[in-house]
């Protein structure tokens, strides 16, 4: 799943001989280096940009993160350049390595987290220092940031340090699981830092549910610093169904006033199940909640809800519905699958989309939103013949689905971008899409097929395969939910590929993307006007 603060996902690729192809009038594209990589490097994430360039981080052999990869801080200028790489060396006075957690630019100050596991002690302590800009190297300021003691860990899972930071980049909420044995309820720590990594208050907290029946999803933290989980509780084992109807429902945590006042507001929509969820706070610190439904209990969907909750009381300040028609679930299907969608609405049947995930909610300045989703599923095939068995997994990453809601809390409209990408044994490298917000309209690009240009949503799609010719399009929607879809440029086999779940907006009018090929990889700047 993909979030907005707001954080952008896009991925371009472009080499020398297509940079005059880009004549759109809607941006204008910086183009970097090419540069020559290990095949086994690759970009992990784009760490932050200030007035000299950007920062990311790469690595290097291995499974990320794991033993024998190594980790590198790269700066590249405003023209997307190169200007230095520096392995990532993590160590504390005594010159004992720590293990990397991540890195967070706030304050205009880049931050690494880093562990320690003290098996005498049975600890492991999380700590944080400042990374010099101009070295690109730890500085020597680490300070101790939180601590587990797993001495009676028990059966349960514990650690993974994860962050998340407020909509005015103010506030870091950490974020990780404390021991608990079999049977035990949940345990987490939560602990909030200012954005010079003061401490605001922290809390050890024990959730009123069992560790084997609690699934956090998101966690949030907002302008004051006040924590949000959002939950699932299952009535019998995770992700079990009974009767074909989903074992769970939706449960918001909140810890205000420095992690004294403890809320908790059930998430439900009567007569319907909600098959997904994001949160998002606004200025007013209101709970804002979307997703989408379904009618008949199963993991598809038939419509999407927008729910705002008062931050006060927990009370519901607006809710809606959209139940999709007919018309809308059949876009881009062939004439067979239309017609057999038709034959079953006419005998009272429920007809619902599949494996719909929603990524993002836009908060708009007037007060109200836009939420965006995207079929997503994987298909695996086993063949089996005189030589063994082989399995393939095809990743299909299609149709685009974008929601407004008006500042009332109303859902005005709902509209499908159509997109066809399948994939076979690659994870998905080079689908999905790329989003970004300028103005009053959404951006969004991908690879596609060069034979859907002219697609706008009526008949089937020609799917995407990036080991073939391909071509890079941007769909600019209004706010009226019209769009219109372009080439970017066109690309062949030789091309450096982009890769649109690696890149960032970076400021109102700036997109970061990143392409790689074999061992070719590039930054690209995309300037909108």
């Amino acid at each position: 799943m993909k979030k907005i603060s707001f954080y952008i996902i896009i991925v371009l690729v472009f080499t020398n001989h297509v940079f005059s192809q880009v004549k759109s009038k809607s941006v204008d594209i910086i183009f970097g280096e090419e540069i020559k990589e290990a095949r086994s490097s690759n970009l992990e994430s784009i760490l932050g940009y200030d007035e000299t360039g950007l920062y990311v981080m790469k690595t290097e052999g291995g499974g990320a993160f794991s033993s024998g990869q190594d980790c590198f801080i790269e700066h590249f200028d405003n023209k997307m350049n190169q200007t230095k790489s520096e392995e990532l060396i993590i160590e504390d006075k005594n010159g004992e390595e720590r293990d990397y957690e991540f890195i967070v630019h706030m304050n205009n100050t880049l931050y690494v987290f880093s562990s320690f596991e003290n098996k005498k002690t049975d600890k492991v302590t999380l700590y944080a220092q400042t990374i010099n800009k101009k070295t690109l190297r730890p500085n020597n300021d680490a300070r101790r940031i939180a601590e587990i003691n797993y001495a009676e860990k028990g059966s349960g899972s514990f650690g993974d340090f994860e962050y998340n930071i407020s909509k005015d980049q103010t506030k870091l909420m950490i974020h990780y699981l404390l021991p608990a044995k079999k049977k035990e309820k949940e345990k987490i720590a939560l602990i909030v830092l200012d954005k010079e990594l003061g401490l605001l208050w922290e809390k050890k907290a024990t959730f009123p549910y069992m560790e084997e029946l609690f699934e956090d999803e998101r966690y949030r933290v907002d302008n004051d610093g006040n924590a949000y989980i959002l939950g699932i509780v299952f009535k019998e084992k995770k992700l079990a169904k009974r009767k074909g109807k989903p074992n769970y429902k939706y449960q918001l945590i909140c810890y205000k006033d420095k992690g004294e006042t403890y809320q908790e507001y059930p998430i439900e929509l009567s007569g319907k199940f909600i098959t997904d969820m994001q949160i998002a706070i606004n200025d007013k610190n209101d709970i804002v909640c979307g997703g989408f439904y379904s009618n008949v209990g199963t993991f598809s969907i038939n419509g999407s809800y927008f729910l705002t909750v008062s931050g006060v009381n927990g009370e519901i300040i607006s809710k809606s519905f959209k139940e999709f028609d007919l018309k809308f679930i059949t876009q881009n299907m062939t004439e067979r699958e239309a017609n057999k969608a038709k034959k079953k609405e006419e005998k009272g049947k429920d007809v619902e989309l599949f494996e719909y995930d929603l990524d993002n909610i836009i908060l708009r300045d007037d007060g109200g939103a836009i939420l965006v989703g995207e079929q997503f599923y994987v298909e695996i095939y086993t063949y089996t013949t005189q030589y063994g068995t082989t399995t393939s997994y095809h990743y299909n990453y299609n149709d685009i689905i974008v929601i407004n809601i008006n500042p009332e809390g109303q859902i005005e409209w709902a509209k499908k971008i159509p997109k066809e990408q399948e994939s076979v044994n690659d994870g998905g490298t080079y689908s999905s899409y790329a989003m970004s917000v300028f103005g009053d309209k959404l951006f969004f690009i991908f690879n596609d097929n060069p034979k859907n240009l002219s697609n706008t949503g009526d008949g089937k799609l020609k799917n995407y395969n990036p080991n073939r010719e391909s071509i890079v399009v941007m769909v600019a929607m209004d706010g009226e939910g019209q769009f219109k879809k372009e080439a970017l440029y066109k690309m062949k086999r030789s091309d450096i590929l982009i890769r649109p779940k690696l890149s960032s907006q970076i400021s109102d009018d700036e997109m970061i993307v990143f392409g790689k090929k074999g061992k070719m990889q590039q930054f690209t700047k995309m300037i909108y006007k």
